[in-house]
């Protein structure tokens, strides 16, 4: 089995570096004992190491000095070679990569782990946190789980219950402030919450300048911050903490990033570009001590007024910076269906095509009842053009106005149509998503899932969807699902329009495409102009948005 391992020297793809031979183990002593120039190192690092001669070091072979081991980049043996690995009865047996995983995580406690989405690291990571607590007096060490709304149960907490059911507990933190707080005091094994739900009872008080205000952590979150019971942080889909400048990630710093053992997970580290990767690692490692003005500056040059592309390099850099990580290719681990995009071009209304042509003109369209809409700027004008195609278009008081959209929601109807499996569409407003619920299921059986669906109703879709013949599909805003969700019961994702998000668009395909899906996979791109083929190019390219405006403004052609 190959993987990735990356440490701070560098990147090292290999066979998986828990079966090397690079050292030599007593078992009659159990001391690792290597040889070589340079294992002066393990002398002045290793706790107990003694120097044999002959640039030979031997070293215990305990947790804490494997640790160090690695860190000083030395291979050592698996250390949970002798676990259980719990499971159940839908799992034959632990797969090797999940097992290099696992290890992975308990020899660097403080990780990443970069595997393709569908790799199977919620396991993998569950395993580790089980194995850790075994190691300590029972009840002084758990687990928090940090993961999107709709991953809490359906896939963290269906996790721990199928595979840990008598051995381990677990509770899900979400609800109002007073809820969390008593659930938290509840005792458990592992704990599962939103990101949202870290900055409860957080407020941020106004200083003169933003540099000076002032963040007070009371309730729930001081609750859990001075849990110090809770050793292991698990964050799943981290890119939440992608901006180092948020309010979560500032929260995240004060309440948790002290616990000994933090990793952060995500299958799409640097989506949005190189800049990514610097709030993922002032977690891990503190970038470096860079700061992010000079990783920047390192790694982006500017094009253009206020415009700026990574330079040539920059991606090794910012992968330079998100060490240790691990990283297994989807196509290592699973031989699994192909997945073809295929975009579906679709007719404008004459009433699309008229808005279009004056939001063009004069950037303003004048809605039915008189309300007019001016853009304020160039990323207004583009969500005003993408409202218009999708069918339907907000005032400035965030009211929904209809538009003609025959023609696109026939297309929809018609791939339904084509496939006799189950469906997941994607639509970026609410209100659309609103509007196609409404249409389709006067045919077929859809439910949606917006911000505002309630934990439950989302589970019991995600369930029905997954598991009864009681849904045709599900239409849903690519925010609220597009992570950690097992949906490999369709087979056919359509974007009824574009995200903006690169990892909102690579992580919705992969709800239907992963380990489990039996059948060729089919992604569509519904496509009416010029702005959404051009938002399409950045998902799959270094196109950027403004070059996407300004080449619809250039031509003529809607």
């Amino acid at each position: 089995m190959r993987g990735v391992v990356r440490t701070a020297e560098g990147r090292v793809e290999r066979e998986d570096y828990i079966l090397l031979t690079e050292f030599f183990h007593d078992p009659a002593t159990n001391y690792l004992i290597y040889q070589g120039p340079g294992v002066d190192r393990i002398l002045a690092a290793v706790p107990g190491s003694i120097a044999l001669g002959y640039q030979l070091v031997a070293a215990k072979r305990t947790l804490f000095n494997c640790q160090m081991l690695r860190w000083l980049d030395y291979p050592v043996p698996p250390v949970m070679q002798h676990y259980d690995w719990p499971h159940g009865s839908h799992i034959e047996k632990p797969l090797a990569h999940q097992m290099v995983m696992a290890n992975f995580m308990v020899l660097h406690p403080r990780s990443f782990n970069f595997t393709d989405m569908g790799g199977m690291k919620t396991l993998s990571a569950c395993w580790a946190a089980e194995w850790l607590m075994k190691q300590y007096p029972a009840g002084e060490c758990k687990a928090l789980i940090v993961a999107p709304l709709s991953a809490l149960q359906a896939t963290w907490g269906d996790t721990i219950f199928a595979n840990f059911a008598g051995r381990r507990t677990f509770e899900i933190l979400h609800g109002k402030a007073d809820k969390r707080l008593k659930l938290l005091e509840k005792y458990a094994d592992f704990y599962v919450i939103n990101p949202k739900g870290l900055i409860t009872d957080v407020q941020v008080l106004r200083g003169k300048t933003k540099h000076k205000n002032r963040i007070v952590i009371d309730g729930f979150a001081a609750a859990l911050r001075d849990r110090k019971d809770i050793k292991i942080v698990i964050c799943d889909e981290a890119t939440y903490l992608k901006d180092y400048s948020t309010l979560q990630s500032k929260v995240f710093e004060q309440i948790l990033n002290d616990r000994p053992y933090v990793c952060l997970m995500t299958g799409t580290p640097i989506a949005g570009g190189p800049k990514d990767a610097y709030g993922l690692a002032k977690v891990i490692n503190n970038a470096g001590g860079e700061s992010f003005r000079s990783f920047f500056a390192r790694t982006y040059i500017e094009v253009s007024e206020r415009k700026f592309k990574p330079r040539k390099g920059a991606i090794e850099e910012a992968k330079r910076l998100l060490t240790p990580s691990i990283a297994f290719p989807i196509e290592k681990i699973w031989d699994g269906p192909p997945l073809t995009v295929q975009r579906r071009e679709v007719a404008l209304s004459a009433e699309q095509t008229q808005l279009l042509r004056d939001l063009k003109r004069d950037l303003q369209v004048t809605v039915k009842g008189g309300s007019v809409i001016t853009p304020m700027n160039a990323a207004a004008v583009r969500a005003k053009a993408i409202q218009i195609s999708l069918g339907a278009i907000y005032d400035a008081d965030h009211i929904a106005h209809e538009v003609d959209v025959g023609p696109r929601l026939k297309v929809v109807e018609e791939l339904i149509e084509e496939t006799n499996r189950k469906i997941l569409i994607f639509a970026p407003l609410t209100c659309v998503v609103n509007l196609l619920y409404d249409r389709l299921n006067k045919h077929w059986r859809f439910a949606k899932v917006i911000g505002a669906t309630p934990k439950k109703a989302r589970e019991e879709a995600f369930r029905k969807f997954q598991n009864t013949d009681d849904l045709d599909g599900i239409i849903a805003d690519p925010g609220t699902m597009a992570h950690s969700i097992n949906l490999y019961a369709g087979d056919m994702v359509i974007w009824y329009g574009p995200t903006e998000k690169p990892e909102l668009y690579l992580q919705g395909n992969k709800r239907v495409h992963r380990p489990g899906q039996k059948f060729p996979v089919t992604v569509v791109q519904m496509v009416a102009t010029a702005i959404e083929r051009g938002i399409y190019k950045t998902l799959e390219g270094n196109v950027s948005m403004q070059d996407v405006l300004l080449d619809w403004i250039r031509r003529d052609v809607l």
